[in-house]
């Protein structure tokens, strides 16, 4: 995942919850059941239960159903008869009785049930509709013809006027995989009720994959008429996340998590998306605040690490990092989590542990690219260069389609390496090096455009491969890049292309006067004079 955004004015509501901040107390638990997010709506209702405001007769019913949803019958058998016994005229209660009776095979006992409900909830249309979604759940194979008759019911008493009917149309659309359809249904449901939560959700849930920016649009309008729905807020964070529109997705979600009916695993999700949007100091302070309330909190431990690293804070990133690897020794530790420490480590000035550490890292991820590439830099900075070359070509072969930039970098590795052999003495170990720096080249040679530095290396290559001595690859390799450097005349004012015209005019000088071919040797040594004086004038 990459991720990219703005956020200005949320950090200080991000830290504390505002003082104006509101919610809709159990009624959110309440959406959120009806929009299947039974652990949400379990949570929400168990915390606001005791609340003043609380309908518990309600709130029980739904925490029954909750139960139901989640085959928990005692639990949900418990919760039912206490909703009875907090208000016996509540029609809920009994729809929920019979909603168990018929899980438990009973259709007798729960017609008792649905029909006291009906009796005291005679003007409530909702009571009508749940009970055709309890036939429906207990199984909507067998009960195809009560669900029907209670639908009809319920359109009959209200003129088709009740918007749970075209929810509960929708669901079972949903589940025909009719999208487009359900769809309809839920529009319907809005229609009829525009405050209606589980319309909007749903319309977005179904059709976010036909039209994501029609789904949020519903959100928004949603919104629009509850702006304390802690459903509503999450949800529009959450399209905008699934949207990918980062930006938008924290700046929600800095705004839902100032709802006291927010969830505090949505924190961390608000802290990553800081992150990811670049905003460090935001996503520390967040994440810091978490781990004042839960210290083992896994990912804000990482988010630590990762937030000092993005502000440059090196020291205070080893010092997290150091503290991440030491609390979580059997941690699930990803690539980029061994790469970020090892970056600060070499930033620090610490590379021959960032090296330790990126040993172990590509032992235990093996096939992480980015891994073996953060490696090559470590040994590279701990002067083990003939490693940090085989590191970067391990590196290559696990990138599916590696640049030609890449593969040049690769060559160079090699180059230093055959380079370092053939100071030691060591000819045949250069030439194993330079070889490996070919192979490399003659597929940058093949597929990237010509320019100087290319042939450059070619040449340089083959005189490692050859005793640091210009053999005819090498003469053919240095006089391509005179001509493309020959080419363009701005090169003359260029000290990489005038050193490497010194490059060339030194090594031919030096290769004619071996071959006895004194003339020759004298135009490079004119040569080489030339463009040491133009390289001065530029201050070179």
């Amino acid at each position: 995942m990459k991720f990219r955004f703005i956020l200005s004015l949320l950090a200080a509501g991000a830290i504390s919850l505002s003082a104006s901040a509101q919610s809709q107390g159990y009624i959110d638990g309440i959406d959120y059941y009806k929009v299947g997010q039974y652990s949400n709506a379990k949570e929400i209702l168990t915390r606001t239960l005791n609340d003043p405001q609380t309908d518990k007769a309600k709130a029980y019913y739904y925490l029954g159903q909750t139960a139901l949803a989640q085959k928990n019958n005692a639990s949900a058998k418990e919760c039912f008869d206490n909703g009875v016994a907090a208000n016996p005229d509540c029609a809920y209660n009994y729809v929920g009785l019979g909603a168990l009776e018929l899980r438990n095979g009973n259709k007798k006992a729960a017609e008792d049930y649905f029909k006291q409900a009906l009796k005291l909830g005679k003007k409530n249309h909702e009571i009508t509709v749940d009970i055709a979604r309890a036939y429906y759940k207990a199984d909507p194979v067998a009960y195809a013809s009560d669900v029907r008759k209670y639908l009809d019911k319920a359109n009959k008493d209200s003129k088709f006027s009740e918007p749970s009917i075209f929810i509960l149309e929708g669901d079972m659309l949903v589940d025909q995989q009719k999208f487009g359809e359900a769809a309809a249904m839920y529009e319907q449901a809005i229609t009829a009720d525009p405050e209606n939560p589980e319309g909007y959700v749903n319309y977005a849930h179904s059709y976010f994959g036909v039209n994501p920016e029609f789904s949020i649009q519903k959100l928004q309008e949603f919104l629009q008429k509850q702006p304390n729905s802690a459903l509503g807020q999450r949800e529009l964070a959450e399209k905008y996340y699934d949207a990918n529109y980062w930006d938008k997705a924290a700046e929600q979600y800095g705004q839902y998590i100032q709802n006291p009916n927010h969830f505090p695993q949505d924190e961390a999700r608000y802290s990553v998306l800081l992150y990811f949007g670049k905003k460090y100091p935001e996503s520390l302070a967040v994440a810091d605040r978490l781990l004042a309330s839960q210290p083992d909190h896994f990912m804000m431990q990482r988010l630590r690490m990762l937030d000092y690293s993005g502000m440059g804070q090196w020291d205070n990133a080893v010092k997290a990092g150091q503290a991440f690897f030491a609390k979580n020794p059997n941690g699930d530790f990803n690539a980029n989590d061994y790469a970020k420490y090892a970056e600060a480590l070499n930033k620090s000035g610490q590379d021959s542990i960032a090296t330790v550490v990126l040993t172990e890292a590509v032992k235990k991820l093996p096939n992480e690219p980015s891994l073996w590439d953060q490696y090559s830099i470590a040994l590279t900075a701990s002067k083990n260069y003939a490693e940090a070359a085989d590191a970067y070509a391990k590196y290559l072969s696990l990138t599916e389609n590696p640049s030609a930039g890449d593969l040049f970098v690769a060559a160079g590795y090699y180059l230093n390496v055959a380079s370092g052999y053939q100071k030691e003495g060591k000819t045949e170990e250069a030439k194993a090096a330079a070889d490996k720096g070919l192979e490399f080249m003659n597929k940058v040679t093949s597929t990237a455009e010509p320019i100087p530095a290319i042939y450059q290396r070619v040449a340089h290559l083959n005189r490692m491969s050859n005793n640091d001595q210009i053999n005819e690859a090498a003469l053919e390799a240095y006089n391509k890049m005179l001509e493309l450097l020959d080419a363009d005349p701005s090169n003359l004012q260029k000290p990489s292309a005038l050193n490497m015209y010194r490059d060339y005019y030194y090594h031919l000088n030096k290769y004619y006067r071996d071959i006895k071919d004194m003339d020759k040797a004298t135009e490079m040594a004119e040569g080489f004079r030339k463009y040491n004086e133009l390289s001065d004038a530029l201050g070179q």
